[in-house]
């Protein structure tokens, strides 16, 4: 039986446990104004996902968690970015009812295998877009965890970009770190390399200062 806290937390809470809003190396995070709305009736069963739904590792995510009670978001940067920019990172708290943040990475998993292969939705005009989804082994930390990969390959010579979401279970909570398509291999798997401070913030009873 997946360990679950007494009560899930409230998106109040879970904001609290977002990362500092001073990182390591110069990174800073901003947590997203707080939202009381949950996302979905507590205990209800979800409504099943569609492949049309997906488009990146964090899709696969959010249509697997439409039966959390609550949830928290923040926005991270920082390095700088072969785009000449700094490199964003996301980060998503959930909270979940009895052992739902359990049930919720099965739905990933199967979502995943129900759906490894779309088309993504483009005009005429547009180069075809093929998106692919996979599971891999997650980060050691938690109560387990799980990377949706995903790949999205443009026809002609457009290539192929990541996009994934790294998962872990605290609890009867979720903490998920994604990136976007447009980072190289190496500054995704620095945005996904700062899950260990998240998953300390989930699990502190004095978690650092958020932003």
């Amino acid at each position: 039986m997946p360990a679950t806290r007494s009560a899930p937390l409230s998106a109040a809470e879970l904001r609290t446990h977002l990362l500092p809003a001073v990182l390591p190396g110069g990174w800073t995070s901003v947590a997203e104004p707080q939202d009381e709305s949950p996302k979905g009736a507590s205990g209800a069963p979800a409504t099943p996902s569609s492949c049309a739904e997906l488009l990146d590792g964090q899709s696969v995510v959010d249509a697997s968690t439409k039966a959390a009670s609550a949830y928290a978001t923040a926005m991270f940067s920082g390095g700088h970015s072969v785009g000449n920019g700094v490199i964003p990172g996301m980060e998503k708290l959930y909270s979940f009812p009895d052992d739902g943040a359990h049930r919720a990475m099965e739905d990933m998993r199967a979502l995943v295998a129900r759906c490894r292969s779309l088309e993504l939705p483009h005009a005429a005009w547009e180069a075809t877009e093929t998106a692919g989804f996979a599971i891999a082994e997650g980060p050691r930390l938690g109560d387990e965890s799980l990377v949706v990969q995903a790949m999205v390959t443009t026809g002609g010579e457009g290539g192929t970009e990541r996009a994934d979401a790294t998962v872990v279970r605290v609890g009867s909570s979720l903490v998920v770190i994604s990136s976007v398509l447009s980072l190289t291999q190496a500054e995704a798997g620095t945005v996904a390399g700062f899950m260990s401070t998240a998953v300390a913030q989930v699990a502190s009873d004095h978690p650092e200062p958020v932003g």
